[in-house]
């Protein structure tokens, strides 16, 4: 084989069969082997600088470098000392330092200069609420310490209540603090329950009263709710306030404004406030007219102090008709009597033997007049049209008739009496 033809072939393989590639110098002529040693440092180089770039294609950037003295990995020497400037750049980046920026790599640059911008940006924004959530955190810190001191020194109690659960996440003190008794406990969590079943998470605060009362003890509250979030958990918050003392002095004004003085039955203007509700509800009542027999000759002939006596005892036989009875005298010797949940004719019958109760009264042996009374009951229905001024007109126009039809049967236990 001609030398020349040798060393094509030689330098084919180191191009594209590396694995082939294999000069003996001692076949070339002696003219022959300077040259053969040139083209064995060009393949030299070659798998240097073929190794080289494998290593940068695959990102290997701690790999070792080519030869000082190969010259043609400069090139991808140079590219190996920018990729690892970037990559350093890119740890600064990440660290937060958005200062880097890139002067070559053409649109690699661009994007990377854009890229380095937009995070400063958004570091900055960032940066500013860290800030405002740090300041809204120590507001919320210092509300908290502020809310703390002021509902330990709070005279209401306040208590939030999860809403799933009815655990009580806050109270500024504790409960039995507020409550008299501890049989209020189950009441008080009872309202509780029912009132956060009526509040809906989207309404603004709302009022409420609650009166518990265990055997003749009673507490009254008035209440403040608000649905609220408490730590992430939806909750209602109540603001209770201890009204005891005032309801207890508005009871006694009203029963000051509305018991009469000496029987402490409801007087005429509830009586007629109550007849008005009922009707104006159109509902199903019974009203029973009474009146006492002979109470202006007890006065004339005995004193008042005996006809205020003979009141009390009417009052003590009309309490004997039923526990849900409402009493209301009317003035003097007349009473009216409002009942729900009876009809006409029991009612009469149920008055009736308390009339015969009264009557008794006459057979002891210290009588001194005759105790009697005479009624007179109308039914209300749903449909009815009258006033409540008329149901109180026919209910009176039916006790003169029943007291008609027994002025006879009416005999004096002393002296007989006018009938009146």
């Amino acid at each position: 084989m001609e030398p020349s033809e040798y060393l094509f072939e030689y330098l084919r393989d180191v191009l594209y069969d590396p694995a082939r590639a294999n000069m003996d110098l001692e076949k070339l002529p002696e003219n022959f082997r300077e040259l053969g040693q040139g083209l064995e440092f060009f393949a030299d180089c070659v798998s240097e600088t073929r190794t080289f770039a494998k290593f940068l294609a695959k990102g290997e950037l701690n790999c070792p470098l080519p030869s000082h003295d190969n010259e043609m990995a400069a090139p991808l020497k140079a590219l190996h000392a920018t990729l690892k400037h970037l990559t350093w750049q890119t740890q600064q980046v990440a660290k937060g330092d958005y200062r880097q920026h890139v002067d070559y790599l053409g649109e690699f640059a661009s994007a990377f200069n854009t890229m380095t911008k937009q995070l400063e940006q958004r570091h900055v924004a960032l940066a500013r609420e860290i800030e405002l959530s740090r300041q809204k955190t120590r507001a919320l810190e210092q509300s908290n310490d502020l809310f703390e001191t002021v509902t330990r020194e709070s005279e209401q109690w306040i208590a939030v209540v999860e809403r799933s659960t009815g655990e009580w996440l806050f109270s500024n003190y504790s409960v039995t603090q507020i409550l008299a008794a501890e049989d209020f406990l189950p009441q008080l969590r009872r309202w509780m329950s029912d009132i956060i079943a009526e509040t809906e998470t989207s309404v603004a605060s709302r009022s409420a009263e609650v009166e518990l009362d265990d055997s003749g003890i009673v507490q009254c509250f008035s209440a403040m709710i608000r649905p609220i979030t408490w730590r992430e958990k939806p909750s209602v918050v109540f603001v209770l306030s201890d009204v005891s003392e005032e309801r207890a002095h508005i009871r006694e004004l009203e029963n000051t404004a509305y018991r009469d003085t000496l029987t402490r039955q409801y007087n005429r203007h509830f009586g007629m406030r109550l007849l008005d509700q009922w009707t104006a509800e159109k509902r199903d009542f019974m009203l029973c007219f009474v009146d006492i027999d002979n109470l202006k000759y007890v006065n004339d002939k005995f004193g008042h102090n005996e006809g205020d006596r003979y009141i009390l005892s009417v009052t003590a036989v009309l309490r004997g008709f039923s526990p849900d009875i409402v009493i209301c005298r009317l003035g003097g010797d007349e009473f009216m009597l409002l009942a729900e949940g009876w009809d006409e004719n029991r009612a009469q019958s149920h008055l009736e033997s308390l009339r015969v109760r009264l009557l008794k009264r006459n057979d002891e042996p210290d009588a001194r007049y005759f105790h009697s009374m005479s009624y007179g009951v109308v039914a209300v229905t749903d449909s009815n049209e009258l006033s409540p001024s008329e149901l109180l007109a026919a209910a009176d126009e039916k006790m003169y008739n029943y007291k008609r039809e027994h002025k006879l049967a009416r005999t004096p236990a002393a002296e007989p009496p006018p009938v009146c």
